[in-house]
């Protein structure tokens, strides 16, 4: 099972993942590996790039469940540095793709899960 959940800085995604899905601690990491949970999704993208690491996500898909948590960057005021749009621009098509690949979608606003998918 691949879930998916989204929403703004400190509104209590993680937290949701933890409680949600009994995760421990250690399920937990800001990194892909062999955690169930990886967090800080689009400060993954800020380093590498979107198309990095959707496809290594696809590679930690086929070892079983992942939760996956990233902050939505897309809203409010826009940039007027270029650069700043493109991430902005990958770290919504990253959602969009994980959105249709995940079996569950949950966008958490203060603490509150409401599930799309």
């Amino acid at each position: 099972m691949i879930v998916l959940v989204f929403g703004g800085r400190a509104q209590g995604k993680t937290e949701y993942l933890r409680k949600r899905f009994s995760l421990a601690p250690q399920d937990i990491a800001a990194q892909i590996g062999a955690q169930k949970a990886i967090v800080h999704l689009e400060k993954l993208v800020r380093q590498e790039g979107a198309a990095s690491i959707l496809a290594k996500l696809e590679q930690r898909f086929a070892a079983g469940d992942c939760f996956l948590c990233c902050d939505e960057v897309g809203m409010g005021i826009v940039p007027t540095d270029a650069a700043e749009r493109r991430y902005r621009d990958e770290v919504g098509a990253l959602l969009c793709a994980l959105a249709q690949r995940a079996d569950r979608v949950v966008r958490v606003f203060a603490g509150i899960g409401q599930v799309l998918k």
